[in-house]
């Protein structure tokens, strides 16, 4: 199912017309397409103007990425706002892709098919994974099969996102130096590893012995950060249109976007770069003029 917001009816019942293989359920006001998806209302892909009487679409936007069920599902704008300042809010939001009126019929039927294509694999039934999954792209989420694992404080995970990255064993001056506030106490760090050692349980430990951190798992990690990294290189070696593409959807968001300082903006800055190649190799791969229209407006975006 297809849910399209635009306060012009002309423009819904074209949507309507041009996407007759799908259903589409249709608004003209944001505030009502709001309380229906608030209401259990699920589509498969969201489509909507942004300049309407009441809420914005880009307000609209925001409003339902608060809603966990719906963080997954695509969201494409479709507007007369050309101008780069309104296309790159529209992709910071997180928009899949960013249509302008007039519109071709093609290109809106096909970006509909991607996105629907993409967001039904993502969405398949898999099994629970085995072993701790570690989520820092877009946000912060830390699991162990069906379980959510929680914390005491969010710098819990970047410690340990920190020492997957940097090694199982470092000198406690290094940790204290990358990943604590400036100005905190030297015990602090024995608190943190405590707290971390706590949120793990038993799939693992974290000691600070003879001034080195050292974590030690019982259980195989996956990390999306670094799942997108290696993805993303494979697809750039491959140069394959498709394959680019499938990386791009790895990238939820910054890494780490709750913290700064030197070593978090090295990591976030060489996902962030790659992202920036990724979107460059899908202008030059693109299949057609329309994809590569598109693929131009998502780089001007993140610029």
């Amino acid at each position: 199912m297809v849910l399209a917001v635009d306060d012009d009816e002309a423009v819904l019942a074209l949507v309507g017309s041009v996407l007759a293989a799908y259903r589409v359920v249709t608004f003209v006001r944001p505030d009502e397409a709001l309380a229906a998806l608030r209401g259990g209302l699920r589509p498969d892909l969201i489509l909507s103007d942004v300049q309407m009487p009441g809420m914005s679409g880009f307000e609209l936007h925001v409003e339902l990425r608060r809603l966990a069920p719906l963080r997954s599902v695509p969201f494409l704008y479709l507007t007369a706002l050309d101008r780069r300042d309104d296309v790159r809010r529209g992709m910071e939001l997180g928009a899949d892709d960013y249509l302008t009126k007039p519109f071709h019929p093609d290109e809106l039927r096909e970006a509909v098919r991607v996105r629907l294509q993409r967001s039904r694999a993502l969405r398949s039934p898999q099994p629970a994974p085995e072993g701790l999954v570690l989520s820092t792209l877009g946000g912060l989420t830390l699991a162990y099969g069906d379980r959510r694992l929680t914390w005491e404080a969010k710098r819990v995970v970047l410690l340990l996102a920190y020492l997957l990255e940097e090694g199982e064993v470092v000198p406690a001056a290094r940790v204290r130096a990358d990943v604590l506030e400036p100005g905190v106490g030297t015990n602090h760090l024995h608190v943190l590893a405590s707290r971390l050692r706590k949120t793990l349980g038993d799939l693992g430990t974290v000691t600070v012995v003879d001034e080195e951190v050292r974590l030690a798992l019982r259980t195989r990690v996956a990390w999306d950060a670094a799942t997108f990294r290696r993805v993303a290189q494979r697809a750039l070696d491959a140069g394959d249109a498709g394959a680019i593409e499938a990386a791009l959807a790895l990238y939820a968001g910054p890494s780490l976007d709750a913290f700064d300082g030197p070593w978090v903006d090295g990591h976030r800055g060489v996902l962030e770069n790659l992202q920036l190649t990724l979107l460059e190799a899908a202008v030059e791969r693109a299949p057609d003029p329309a994809a590569r229209q598109r693929a131009v407006q998502r780089l001007e975006a993140s610029l």
